[in-house]
């Protein structure tokens, strides 16, 4: 633990801190989602002292794509092990982070998950989280993020909606743009705004649900 130096960005560590049970992020390109979602996986893992935690794409050659390298990179101080051939890691501790693809559904049934991430969740089926992840943090009382760029008003947007208004309390949503990346230059989003329709830059860059 010593040597794992964790870094988020002021907008990652206000989520990060946030202890809500149920976290739902709307955000644009480039704002560094992926990368508060790799730290929020390797620390869940080290908290862990029984279960597993699941990164969720949708598809599993996403989830490799997309994570699989950050995590290695992110985590290595503190991984014992690495199965690419499966997409698993193993942590010191013992915990065992698996990464999967929404669009085989029937591999992550009956497993128990202390945390679970889904990436890019408007493009899932939201049967995924009802009827097979929802039932697997039950028993932990496991937590979830959802993070991901709007896709028009589905059912991403009516979580996200949810997570805003309702008086639930397990729940939370935030916002950012891509402007919230410090490390994005702002002339580099003008630039691409001026190339784009002004539709396709409020979804992308503005994460607007148009």
């Amino acid at each position: 633990m010593a040597d794992l130096k964790v870094e988020l960005l002021p907008w990652q560590q206000t989520v990060y801190e946030d202890k809500t049970r149920f976290k739902v992020i709307a955000a644009g390109r480039r704002t560094g989602k992926s990368r508060l979602a790799a730290w929020a996986l390797i620390l869940n893992c080290l908290s862990a002292k029984k279960g597993q935690v699941f990164y969720v794409a949708p598809t599993q050659g996403q989830a490799r794509d997309i994570m699989w390298q950050m995590l290695l990179e992110l985590g290595n101080p503190v991984i014992s092990s690495r199965h690419v051939n499966n997409l698993q890691i193993k942590f010191i501790n013992g915990a065992l982070l698996t990464l999967k693809g929404a669009d085989r559904p029937e591999t992550m049934r009956g497993v128990s998950l202390k945390f679970l991430v889904m990436d890019e969740y408007a493009d899932m089926k939201p049967e995924v989280w009802e009827q097979i992840l929802r039932p697997a943090l039950a028993d932990q009382k496991g937590d979830a993020m959802f993070i991901g760029t709007p896709m028009g008003r589905n059912h991403f947007y009516d979580l996200y909606s949810y997570a805003t208004i309702s008086e639930d309390d397990t729940f939370v949503g935030y916002h950012f743009t891509s402007f919230d990346n410090p490390l994005l230059d702002p002339e580099e989003i003008r630039a691409a705004e001026k190339s784009m329709s002004a539709f396709s830059f409020r979804q992308e860059f503005m994460a607007s649900f148009e």
